[in-house]
């Protein structure tokens, strides 16, 4: 079954601006596409119905976000779910990533008539949206916490 990541795309400027960075503390130049994850679905019944909900998903969060551009201020880099690395946002950005996160909840159940929600792992109470730097397949024993 399909799943959906609903995501904010970095700038291309800023994208190029986290390569260098991370660069300069001895990481390999990689090419992944930095966003910020703000939910995710899972268990779509078709991948036509996953394009669709995608599709209105994506307009109406560009309808949400254009006037509110969210800024993401890094406080620290982190492990999660022991095979993703990521940065962190400040309080502040978190609060308002947390707030597009909130109207995301309840506009997928709205554009899709209540069959779908986002993943308990995504839900408002639970998540604070982030970015993602790097992802293994799979847990990578390395990252469990001691």
């Amino acid at each position: 079954m399909p799943s959906l990541a609903i995501k904010i795309n970095v700038s291309l400027e800023d994208q190029e601006k986290i390569r260098r960075l991370l660069e300069s503390v001895g990481e390999a130049r990689k090419h992944p596409k930095f966003h910020c994850t703000v939910g995710f679905i899972e268990k779509i019944t078709s991948e036509n119905e996953a394009t669709a909900l995608g599709e209105k998903i994506t307009t109406a969060l560009q309808d949400h976000i254009d006037p509110h551009f969210p800024l993401y201020e890094v406080e620290k880099a982190t492990h999660l779910f022991g095979h993703v690395i990521v940065f962190e946002p400040t309080p502040q950005a978190a609060q308002h990533l947390k707030e597009i996160n909130r109207w995301l909840f309840k506009k997928v159940e709205e554009l899709s008539n209540g069959s779908f929600h986002l993943n308990e792992n995504t839900e408002p109470q639970n998540y604070t949206p982030h970015m993602t730097l790097w992802r293994a397949r799979h847990p990578d024993k390395r990252l469990k916490k001691y």
